[in-house]
């Protein structure tokens, strides 16, 4: 898989004292429950999250299991 096919979204919303994130994927690219992305700021990794939903259209809810994320940030997958 290239950088270009990878899972890529975005931090839309930050729950800091509940530790949870609200990201948007594009269309067609939700990822799975459970899963494991990197949170990435300027290209520089801060954050790691779980998938633990619901999910409502093209957004979904995480965990922030370590380090920090703020509205904006990317969000992959950790290669």
């Amino acid at each position: 898989m290239t950088a270009e096919q990878a899972l890529r979204g975005r931090v839309a919303l930050v729950n800091a004292q509940a530790r949870t994130v609200i990201l948007n994927f594009p269309i067609g690219w939700m990822p799975a429950l459970e899963r494991r992305l990197g949170v990435y700021r300027q290209g520089v990794k801060v954050g790691e999250v779980k998938i633990t939903g619901p999910q409502m259209d093209c957004n979904i809810a995480a965990d922030l299991i370590s380090g920090e994320a703020q509205v904006g940030d990317e969000v992959r997958e950790n290669y």
